[in-house]
């Protein structure tokens, strides 16, 4: 036990530090997928991707004290050094000098479409004396001041409808700038937007966030305590719902905790005589999920948290071996731990087998994620089975009666629920006909049904969205990369053609690229000349003495607009270069660990707004990706959906063809499956009557009730094939473990499906109702099954010659069900051996046999099938071989663990013993001793039949090779003798010879026929 501690140290200080333990789950996920791959990219690069909107709210219509309680809590936050920028400020200090911009370069922002469409509507007559006395008479006003020059290079006002496209930066509508802040229309609300350092979606720095915001709240109504100004502050963003998770989880947890440590400990105070031995049975899958991470941390870098908790759930279901062990160990009368192990090894390594196959199959699924968590799942039963079977026994070397007896009451209750008449059978049969018409799951992909948020958290974006607007949410972004500033501005230009057709068409209601306002070098030469031409189709200069004219009007001197609008000197040798002040405003940021240029910008989308559509036609584009959060959403939950399905088939594949290669029996593998398909079917039925979606986590849940209905199976198919009787103490063993091991999982998860969050109730309420009703297959459907598989085999009517179809028929249905190596063995054996062919020449009609040495009883069954009245007794060394012996004879003899010379007293007088390729085993006194411990169990005149391997000085067969390299494997000694020193031994121990010859042909074997001399009976 000091060894496996130091195992589990060794192997969680490997995991430590060999291994990364990847927190998003999206990184996890297989590439390949275009929408994923691009909406990971854009999320992994999106410096502004978990922005917090602050509503700050005031009772009365007043800014300015809107701004100044602004003012203090950007301050604060700023201070935090949590947020990265806060505040819209820098904005408003930018808009002037780009408002400058735009109209010192109008004759290059204007594309020769919107000088039609938009330009030139307004030169209409008797319009532009209108605009131009809208448009000066602003500059008599307050807001007026300091905008005098813009006036004068732009009285028409034409800026006004470049800055129009501008508002899509500002994220939302219907706002207005105050002393650089962003106002609602009513004056009422002010809106703060913040940029974490830390995306928001890990817990750590959710926490952070909210903390920083309510102390920064606090500061503000503490400096306002005393004035009448009741300030309302509202924050939204990613964090909040992380939280809201996080909490109503860890509830959730501590409750389903409490009570399935309670009802867990009550189950185990119920079934084991010492409850405590019983809470061991959790310590293999601890073992198992550590010693996982360091094997797997050999092959992998890192591994995904999804692979671990999923991993670790599947890894779960070894407890039932553990059960098992414990069990076994517990009793009211001494037990030794390598018993133990030897014989729950017997019944619960097929389970294990198979579960490990299965998951390992992941590995060739195609998808990394499931190979991932195939892997994982697969080294973590397997650790879990070493530790059950290596650790256990050197913990419980030996282990006391226990004072008193564990679990009568419930041993009972669980005998009488497997036991019974046909009736369970029959209403099992009849209910999952009815379900069958019921089961057609409605399906809930949708990933965000796994969230909790509070009703605080949808109160606060419902109220964002009311004041600022849906679309503050609802935004598609656009992300163009480049290795320079002028390749990016060339991106720009092509998606800014490309976003004006979309608004045309009503796929988008908004866009902004920064070729609006910063054209690179083609699109500013097409703008020019369309500018240059526009004005000779429309008379420039008559259009400027009608601007002096109204101007005049006003006060204005006409002089100040001579050559408005006529363009200068061209600026798009290289386009307009973008200043770096605005840079980050327009979305371009530079990345130094990808050397290149990014430009990011948000969509709204319109009424025609088709996500798939959208996506294929600009995810094509060279060096442009797209991210719709809603769509990308719906492609992950379809994805994860399609994953745990192949996952399904898979494992049901792989579990299918394990079953069939470990039983070679088709039947017993049907019936190993029978429960599962009972539980998939009934449960699909219950979720569709009582209305309950199948989600993600139940399609992720399914392969955990796969596996834990494939382990009940499989622990009571391989106790009725090891003990057939029922009502053998083992078989009830292993009935407690499948109700220990299914009620323990129905406590825990039913406590999660009485909580509060999503995804905990979701997975609660499947793998209950998944579970259950695997238990109620288990215990309705396979006991009858097996009883009558396994019911002993009785032959009626007359003797069958050997050789013939009823003979070979006889054989097989006596090994029919029965492990799988000893069935073929058996098949080999009767077609290879010529004993079989040779046997019927030296038999009398036994009546009664005895057989020493008797292996699987292969003899013994070609004799039962021969003559269906015959009783036969044997031994053999091997408990295992005598076993699957005395299945073959009952109920007519009975086969001990026993070995030559150590035999038991048979009781019987045969008329017939054998001894067949096995008395070179003995040494010449215990061959003796063995010879007259048979003669005393035989009748006077009985025969005694012996092949014996003849020792050779010449000629070395190959077989006799073959057998002699095994035996020095196992360290076997061997006592090869030549003929007439056997028949020397038979005489001396009162039988006489009657007969010799050669089995086979080149074969060493020889036959010897004795018969008893009857003396000294």
């Amino acid at each position: 036990m000091f060894t496996a501690a130091l195992v589990l140290i060794a192997a969680a200080v490997i995991s430590l530090f060999n291994l990364r333990f990847e927190t998003d789950i999206i990184s996890s996920l297989p590439r390949g997928n275009a929408v994923i791959d691009q909406g990971a990219y854009v999320l992994e690069h999106h410096p502004y991707q978990n922005r917090i909107f602050i509503d700050l709210a005031l009772d009365e219509k007043n800014p300015d004290k809107l701004v100044a309680a602004a003012e203090t809590l950007e301050t604060r936050l700023q201070k935090s050094r949590v947020f990265q920028t806060v505040g819209t400020r820098e904005m408003g200090r930018l808009f002037p000098k780009l408002m400058a911009h735009v109209t010192e370069n109008l004759p290059v922002l204007f594309t020769a479409e919107e000088l039609e469409n938009e330009i030139a509507p307004i030169l209409q007559e008797g319009r532009v004396k209108q605009r131009v006395r809208e448009n000066l008479s602003g500059l008599f006003t307050m807001d007026g001041m300091g905008r005098s020059d813009l006036a004068v290079k732009d009285p028409l006002g034409l800026s006004g409808r470049v800055l129009e496209k501008l508002k899509h930066l500002v994220p939302a509508q219907e706002i207005r700038f105050y002393k650089g802040q962003l106002l609602s229309a009513d004056g009422r609300h002010l809106l703060v937007i913040a940029n974490p350092k830390k995306a928001g979606t890990g817990a750590k720095p959710a926490h952070e966030i909210d903390e920083t915001i309510e102390e920064a709240t606090r500061v503000l109504k503490q400096k306002y305590r005393d004035t009448e100004a009741d300030f309302t502050v509202t924050p939204v963003g990613a964090y909040r719902a992380v939280i809201d998770n996080e909490t109503t989880a860890r509830t959730d947890t501590k409750t389903a905790l409490f009570f399935a440590t309670l009802g867990i400990a009550c189950l185990l105070m119920l079934a084991f005589p010492r409850p405590y031995i019983g809470l061991l049975a959790f310590l293999p899958a601890v073992f198992g999920t550590v010693c996982a991470l360091a094997f797997y941390s050999i092959w992998h870098s890192s591994i995904s948290v999804m692979t671990i908790g999923f991993g670790a759930a599947i890894i779960s279901i070894t407890v039932d071996h553990g059960i098992s062990y414990l069990l076994f160990l517990d009793q009211p009368h001494e037990t030794k731990g390598k018993a133990v192990s030897r014989e729950v090894r017997a019944v619960a390594l097929l389970a294990a087998l198979t579960s490990v196959g299965a998951f390992f199959m992941l590995s060739f699924s195609g998808f990394p994620v499931l190979g991932e968590i195939g892997q994982f799942a697969a080294f973590g039963i397997a650790f879990s089975f070493i530790f059950v079977h290596s650790c256990f026994p050197l913990l419980f070397p030996r282990l006391k009666a226990a004072r008193r007896p564990g679990g009568f009451f419930l041993q009972s209750a669980v005998d009488r629920i497997s036991g019974g008449g046909m009736y369970k059978p029959a209403l099992a049969l009849v209910f999952v006909a009815v379900m069958a018409i019921f089961a057609d799951p409605n399906f809930n992909l949708d990933i965000a049904e796994m969230n909790t948020v509070k009703k605080q958290t949808i109160a606060a974006e419902k109220r964002i969205s009311e004041v600022w607007g849906q679309q503050l949410f609802d935004k598609v972004y656009l992300m163009a990369e480049a290795p320079n500033l002028r390749s990016l501005q060339e991106q720009s230009d092509r998606l800014a053609r490309s976003m004006d057709g979309e608004i045309e068409a009503g796929t988008l209601s908004a866009a902004f690229s920064p070729a609006v306002v910063f054209p690179g070098k083609q699109r500013c030469q097409n703008n020019l000349a369309a500018w240059k031409k526009f004005w000779q189709d429309h008379d420039r200069k008559g259009m400027e003495k009608e601007i002096r004219r109204a101007a005049f009007a006003l006060g204005i001197p006409g002089s100040a607009f001579s050559g408005v609008y006529k363009a200068g000197k061209s600026p798009c040798n290289g386009g307009l270069a973008i200043a770096p002040e605005f840079r980050e405003m327009l979305g371009i940021h530079y990345f130094p660990e990808a050397d290149s240029w990014m430009l990011f910008s948000a969509l709204t989308p319109g009424p025609e707004y088709d996500p798939e559509a959208f996506f294929s036609t600009y995810s094509d584009k060279k060096q442009v990706r797209v991210f719709d959060p809603n769509y990308y959403s719906r492609i992950i939950s379809e994805f994860l959906s399609q994953t745990f399905v192949r996952m399904l088939i898979v494992i049901g594949i792989s579990v299918t063809l394990l079953l069939l290669l470990f039983f070679m029996d088709p039947v017993l593998t049907g019936i190993a499956l029978l429960p599962i398909g009972f539980s998939l079917i009934c449960t699909l039925g219950v979720l569709s009557l009582i209305g309950l979606p199948l989600n993600i986590p139940g399609l992720m849940l399914s392969v955990v009730v796969v596996g834990m209905g494939l382990d009940y199976s499989l622990y009571m198919v391989r106790a009725f094939q090891r003990y057939r009787d029922e009502h053998h103490p083992y078989q009830a063993h292993i009935r407690m473990t499948v109700f220990l091991a299914g009620v323990s999982t129905l406590i825990g998860f039913g406590t999660l499906a009485m909580g509060e969050h999503n995804l905990m109730k979701s997975m609660g309420q499947v793998l209950v109702i998944g579970i259950a009703f695997v238990m109620a297959g288990a215990f309705s459907l396979l006991p009858p099954s097996l009883r009558y598989l396994f019911r002993p085999v009785q032959f009626s009517g007359d003797t069958a010659r050997p050789g013939t179809k009823l003979h070979q028929k006889r054989i097989r249905a006596l090994y029919r069900h029965l492990e799988a190596y000893p069935r073929i063995f058996s098949w080999f054996k009767r077609r290879l051996d010529p004993m079989f062919a040779e046997l019927p020449e030296f038999l009398r009609n036994p009546a009664v046999v005895i057989d020493i040495g008797c292996g699987f009883g292969i003899t013994a069954a070609w004799m039962r099938a021969m003559n269906p009245e015959i009783r036969i007794y044997g031994a053999d060394p091997d408990p295992e071989r005598a076993r699957i012996a005395g299945r073959v004879v009952e109920p007519c003899g009975r086969i001990y663990p026993a070995a030559a010379p150590d035999l038991p007293d048979f009781q019987v007088q045969a008329d017939l013993a054998v001894m067949l390729d096995m008395i070179h085993y003995l040494s010449d006194s215990q061959l003796a001793v063995t010879l007259q411990k048979i003669r005393k169990n035989l009748q006077p005149g009985a025969d005694l039949l012996i092949r014996a391997t003849i020792a050779e000085d010449t000629h070395v067969p190959v077989l006799h090779r073959i057998e002699s390299f095994k035996n020095r494997l196992t360290q076997t000694k061997t006592y090869y003798r030549p003929a007439d020193r056997i028949g020397n031994i038979l005489t001396e121990n009162g039988f006489a010879l009657r007969s010799t010859g050669p089995s086979g042909t080149a074969r060493e074997e020889i036959w010897f026929l004795a018969e008893s001399d009857g003396a000294n009976q």
